[in-house]
C-alpha cells in the first residue's frame, strides 16, 4: 500500500476520459452490429465472502451491499481482416459505488468494511471466433488489461489499485449477448498488503436481454418484379441493440497461497442510455 499519490494515476485518468467519450463521439445507431459505443447505468445487490483468518475472527467473513454505477464500452478500431464481424480494439471504463470488506493496508491494521468509489478502465483486443472457426458465430475471444482505482478508507491509505491482464470468451449476439467467462492475473490491493500481488481470478458474467431498442420504421415496399424476373433477395434481419438487461456476475479471486481469498457476486439490472435515446428517436420517425 502507499499514501495518496501527488498526481492522478493512469487508471483514474483513463476512466475519466472514457466516461467523456460518448459525449464527444457521433450518435450510435440502433443496429447492434453498427454500435461503436454503449453508455449504460446499472443497479445491483452484491454479496461477498472474504476467506481470511483475520476477517473470520472479526465476524467479517460475509458482507452485502447495494451498488450502482455508469459503464462505457467503446469500439475504437475495426481491423480489416476476414469476413463478417471484424476483429476490434475496445476501450472500457466506468464509475461505481460499493461497500466491501478490505484487507489491512499496513501491518497491524485490521480487516474492516468500507464504502468506496471505484473508477475502472480497460483495453482489449476482440477476436471473433467465427473468423477463425466455422460454426462459432456470436462468440469472441478478448485479451487485454483492466484496472481500477478505488477511493476507500480515510487516514492516509485511502487509495487502492487493481491491475490485471485478462482473457475472456464473450457472447456478442443473441439473447445472452454480453455474457462472458474468463480469467485474470495481476494485483488487487483490496485483499491487503500481504496478499495483493500475484493474484488469479475466474470471472463469469451471465447477461439476459429483457428489452431491445425499438426498430426503426420499415422502408416502403419494393416495386413488384416484372414477369419472369428474378425476385430481389430479402434483406437480412438485423439484431436490435439491447435496452434493458438482467445480469449475474460472479468473481472468485485467490493468491494461490495462504493469503486472503474472495468470492464476490452481483445480481442486478442494466439500462443502455444511448439505446434509450435511439429508441426515442426511432419512435418519433414516420
Amino acid at each position: 500500500m502507499r499514501h495518496a499519490p501527488s498526481r492522478a494515476p493512469f487508471a483514474l485518468v483513463a476512466a475519466l476520459v472514457l466516461v467523456a467519450l460518448p459525449f464527444l463521439a457521433p450518435p450510435a445507431r440502433a443496429q447492434a452490429e453498427d454500435e461503436r459505443f454503449e453508455l449504460s447505468v446499472f443497479f445491483a445487490r452484491g454479496v461477498e465472502r472474504m476467506h481470511a483468518i483475520g476477517a473470520d475472527t472479526l465476524g467479517l467473513s460475509y458482507g452485502t451491499s447495494y451498488t450502482g454505477g455508469l459503464d462505457v464500452d467503446f469500439r475504437v478500431l475495426d481491423l480489416p481482416l476476414g469476413k463478417g464481424r471484424k476483429p476490434a480494439l475496445r476501450l472500457s471504463g466506468g464509475l461505481a459505488t460499493d461497500e466491501r470488506i478490505l484487507g489491512p493496508a499496513l501491518e497491524g491494521m485490521l480487516y474492516e468494511e468500507f464504502p468506496m468509489l471505484e473508477m475502472t478502465s480497460g483495453v482489449a483486443l476482440e477476436l471473433p471466433l467465427e473468423a477463425l472457426l466455422k460454426g462459432n458465430s456470436g462468440v469472441a475471444f478478448r485479451i487485454g488489461w483492466r484496472g481500477a482505482y478505488l477511493l476507500t478508507r480515510s487516514g492516509g491509505q485511502e487509495f487502492l489499485t487493481v491491475s490485471k491482464l485478462r482473457a475472456d470468451f464473450v457472447r456478442t449476439s443473441g439473447a445472452l449477448a454480453g455474457s462472458s467467462l474468463g480469467f485474470g492475473k495481476g494485483r488487487d490491493e483490496t485483499f491487503g498488503y500481504d496478499a495483493a500481488s500475484g493474484r488469479w481470478d475466474v470471472r463469469m458474467s451471465l447477461v439476459g436481454s429483457l428489452m431491445r431498442v425499438p426498430a426503426p420504421p420499415a422502408p416502403p415496399p419494393a416495386p413488384a418484379a416484372k414477369p419472369g424476373a428474378k425476385p430481389a433477395p430479402k434483406p437480412a434481419a438485423v439484431e436490435r441493440a439491447r435496452l434493458v438487461w438482467a445480469f449475474l456476475d460472479v468473481d472468485v479471486d485467490t493468491d494461490g497461497s495462504v493469503g486472503a481469498d474472495g468470492l464476490r457476486a452481483k445480481l442486478g439490472i442494466g439500462v443502455s442510455l444511448d439505446g434509450f435515446a435511439n429508441g426515442l428517436r426511432n419512435s418519433t420517425k414516420k
